[in-house]
């Protein structure tokens, strides 16, 4: 990318936007790497252009699955960084931003994603830098089906046929920029402001991306009147509701509905949108739920609800139910009953 003289263009208010959490100041360009990469999960190139030395400063922090990092290199530089394949990563410049990526090539003065499948190169502005966000794809599923409230249609993935700008720029700014000054500020926010920080940079990134998640976020194919699926895959979901409570396997209940286990594996792709075993946690995380919202059972607890439902390992329960309601089954359980949980 050959180099170009950009105009100045400063965003008020972002000058030190994490400097209450530093990670190093240096003048390698190899320790400046390492410490974005070890919050964003990335393996980027870094490369000086030009004959001035590096004057590098990384901020950053994790917040839950979510990696934030603020760097400024105070030279110019050219970043190249690999595809993010497995690992969602916005980009929002703090000045303007040489980008290219996929045959396509522009100045960013607003967020971006990096393509999944093709490198991105980018020059930032050398003094302002850029604030960078990564989360692991399973995170951002996760939270587009609980935002969704059903499964997605496809694996996330940003194939960047377009450049992968985010819709609503001012509203993704706007709403990172506060966080991030939040979670600057020095001192250590409380679980509660965390919690909610993470689920507002999370549900900014989502919206963000909605013009480019396009199959993920079409659903699955529906089981209805006109497309009910063989008779085996509806019996299938009968014994599963049925035995809820059980050490039910994939074998189980192809051995239930007298076919193999593999046919069973592609009817549920085909006629629910995901693997039996999917479905099975589904039902009884909707089940679980039921359970500790009903607020007239007394002595109810979350270990009991999840042994009713089958989950014999309890954190694994508490994983997969915070994963899918945003919150934890204790949480649901206080609001319900005071003495449960």
């Amino acid at each position: 990318m050959a180099a170009v003289s950009l105009p100045s263009d400063p965003l008020p208010g972002t000058r030190g936007i994490l400097g209450g959490r530093p990670l190093v100041r240096s003048s390698s360009p190899t320790v400046i790497r390492e410490a974005v990469d070890g919050l964003t999960r990335e393996h980027h190139v870094l490369r000086l252009r030009g004959r001035r030395e590096l004057a590098g400063a990384v901020d950053g922090l994790a917040l839950g699955p979510l990696g934030i990092v603020h760097v400024a290199y105070g030279a110019p530089v050219l970043v190249d960084s690999p595809p993010s394949a497995r690992q969602v990563v916005v980009v929002l410049p703090l000045g303007p931003m040489e980008v290219e990526s996929n045959g396509h090539r522009w100045v960013a003065r607003e967020p971006f994603a990096l393509s999944s499948c093709h490198s991105t190169a980018m020059a930032p502005d050398p003094e302002r830098g850029a604030l960078v966000g990564s989360v692991p794809a399973d995170a951002v599923e996760a939270h587009l089906e609980s935002v969704l409230a059903r499964p997605l249609g496809a694996p996330l993935e940003l194939s960047s046929e377009r450049p992968l700008r985010l819709a609503s720029p001012s509203l993704v700014q706007s709403a990172w920029f506060e966080a991030c000054r939040v979670l600057g500020a020095g001192a250590e926010p409380d679980d509660l402001t965390q919690r909610a920080l993470l689920s507002s940079l999370m549900s900014t990134m989502a919206m963000g991306l909605a013009p480019h998640l396009g199959p993920t976020v079409a659903g699955p194919p529906a089981v209805g009147p006109a497309d009910p699926g063989p008779r085996y895959v509806r019996e299938a979901q009968r014994v599963m509701e049925a035995h809820l409570g059980e050490d039910l396997r994939v074998e189980d209940l192809a051995a239930a509905v007298k076919i193999s286990p593999r046919q069973l594996h592609a009817a549920f792709a085909e006629h629910v949108g995901m693997p039996p075993a999917q479905y099975l946690r589904r039902l009884r995380l909707e089940r679980a739920r039921s359970l500790l919202l009903d607020a007239g059972a007394g002595g109810r607890t979350v270990a009991s609800v999840a042994a009713r439902v089958g989950f014999s390992h309890l954190g694994r329960f508490a994983a997969y139910y915070t994963e899918r309601f945003g919150e934890p089954p204790s949480a649901t359980l206080r609001r319900t009953s005071p003495a449960g949980g």
